[in-house]
């Protein structure tokens, strides 16, 4: 069993960080409304449940999940706790208010936003993040949605990583330098962002969302062996891959925010199946599977309602033993080369 009070060290930056910490992306009601009181009450039960390590975003709910995990966390005394948010958005006035829509996000802030990577566009996001959160330090900044998802014309990508190399990279260096972060690296959403990153300069960790999961591993590799071997600490999110890791097969499950292509239902299928033999939760599997590779640091997952997180707690520490992964392995739905928890290659 794991506690969810151990620590891992995080790449060659020197500190340690909780093994499974909370994301607030729900938080800021991307897939539902979210009361404020149900929102202080999920993050209540994280930390009565001994988390002591939070992630959130400027992006989430437009404002909304940084002001939610401030208001939560501000009375809590700063050693107590590891915070992280993320830099490249500034959010502004919307020019039409009367008619602004907050989408994606199904409620948040009324707050429209910029994309900025400039040396003067990164100190604004972060001091801007201070404000909202009411915290004057976090720990770990990471460069936000830098990739095709967000820029699909590959000029406006390469203009936009120019301006981290023209000024981005030098803020963030200028905030960890004078102490005012820990460290700071890149949130990963798509293939082959890991190395586009490491070309151009040695951050000290990635954020990897719903690419190193239970259910697909396939920048294993080719990019995460590649950051462990520059000294890079790995923090994986999105371990349900949207949620069907979490909530199995039914009519509205969800996969990388939207509906499930047969050939995910069919794996999902195949996984679940292993997993009643066992009589493990699936939930319980994706997990823990990505703390099976050596430099993965942390697991987040990201709770909407306090429930969440006394089953994901739960999960965490379900014990499941060596014959369940050698199974998946077996069956080829993990590859041999993936290090799977308690395991040797």
């Amino acid at each position: 069993m794991m506690g969810i009070d151990n620590t891992r060290p995080l790449g060659n930056t020197g500190l340690h960080l909780p093994i499974v910490g909370v994301g607030t992306c729900p938080l800021g009601e991307l897939f539902e409304e979210i009361t404020d009181q149900v929102a202080q009450a999920t993050l209540e039960t994280a930390w009565n449940n001994g988390i002591r390590f939070y992630d959130t975003a400027p992006w989430y709910g437009r404002g909304l999940g940084e002001h939610r995990t401030g208001q939560f966390l501000y009375r809590k005394a700063r050693a107590d706790y590891v915070l992280s948010t993320k830099v490249g958005r500034r959010l502004i006035a919307p020019r039409s208010r009367a008619t602004f829509q907050t989408a994606p996000w199904q409620g948040g802030l009324a707050f429209d936003h910029v994309h900025d990577y400039t040396y003067g566009g990164i100190l604004r996001s972060y001091e801007d993040s201070l404000q909202r959160l009411g915290i004057n330090k976090v720990d770990i900044l990471y460069i936000h949605d830098l990739d095709t998802g967000y820029f699909p014309d590959q000029n406006v990508l390469s203009e936009k990583l120019s301006e981290l190399e023209s000024g981005g990279f030098r803020a963030l260096e200028e905030l960890k330098a004078s102490g005012e972060i820990a460290a700071f690296g890149a949130g990963i959403n798509e293939p082959g962002m890991i190395n586009r990153f490491l070309d151009r300069y040695p951050l000290d960790l990635f954020l990897v969302a719903s690419r190193y999961t239970l259910l697909e591993q396939d920048i294993y590799a080719e990019e995460l062996l590649r950051a462990q071997q520059q000294g890079a600490g790995i923090i994986i999110g999105g371990v349900f891959n949207s949620g069907v890791l979490a909530t199995g097969i039914h009519d509205t499950a969800r996969y990388d925010y939207g509906k499930l292509p047969d050939s995910v239902t069919s794996k999902v299928r195949k996984l679940q199946s292993v997993a009643d033999q066992f009589h493990i939760p699936l939930a319980a599997a994706a997990l823990q599977f990505p703390l099976g590779f050596s430099a993965v640091t942390s697991v987040l997952y990201g709770p909407s309602k306090p429930t969440e997180v006394t089953q994901n707690v739960a999960h965490f520490n379900y014990p499941i033993p060596a014959e369940f992964w050698q199974t998946l392995r077996a069956q080829g739905l993990i590859a041999e080369h993936i290090p799977l928890p308690g395991l040797p290659l």
